[in-house]
């Protein structure tokens, strides 16, 4: 009767194949995964600027008063370090942040930072329909551009792809 035990677990060999195995994989998936997270970002910036015009035209209406969405978080500034809704009294409503890898731009007025709707809904400065665009901070193939604007009748609108 032999009373020798073989002893569980991997060998060396088998634990170094494994883990160059995952390393080679890992390497091809990375790329495409970092390009899946900044057009995820861009979309979810997209959204949160469209749900602060929705936002800011709804309470115009409700208020009958003008409510405007101005450039920066918490102080006037530029698109890419957020934005906030303020009623007429300038009494902060909401406020975004924005990631800080994309690139906020407003491209029909000369890079408004002020947005404001009437007690009507509709916009009332700037002078043209804004359109807001996202991109990536840095050039990256693959990742899409969105534009987030205003129609006519002051509904905001969002689409694939740069304001044109």
């Amino acid at each position: 009767m032999n009373l020798r035990r073989r002893a569980g677990g991997f060998t060396l060999i088998e634990m170094i194949v494994t883990v160059t195995l995952v390393g080679i994989l890992l390497t091809i998936a990375v790329p495409s995964f970092w390009k899946l997270i900044l057009n995820q970002g861009i979309k979810t910036a997209s959204y949160d600027i469209f749900a602060a015009m929705e936002y800011a035209r709804s309470e115009a209406i409700k208020t009958n008063g003008p409510v405007s969405i101005r450039a920066g978080a918490s102080t006037d500034g530029a698109w890419t370090t957020g934005w906030r809704v303020v009623n007429a009294s300038s009494t902060v409503l909401r406020s975004w942040s924005a990631a800080s890898n994309l690139s906020i731009t407003e491209t029909a007025n000369s890079g408004a930072t002020v947005i404001t709707f009437g007690p009507d809904g509709r916009v009332t400065s700037p002078a043209a329909s804004p359109r807001i665009q996202l991109d990536p901070a840095a050039t990256e193939s693959g990742v899409s551009t969105r534009c987030v604007g205003v129609d006519l009748i002051g509904r905001p609108i969002t689409r694939m792809g740069a304001c044109s």
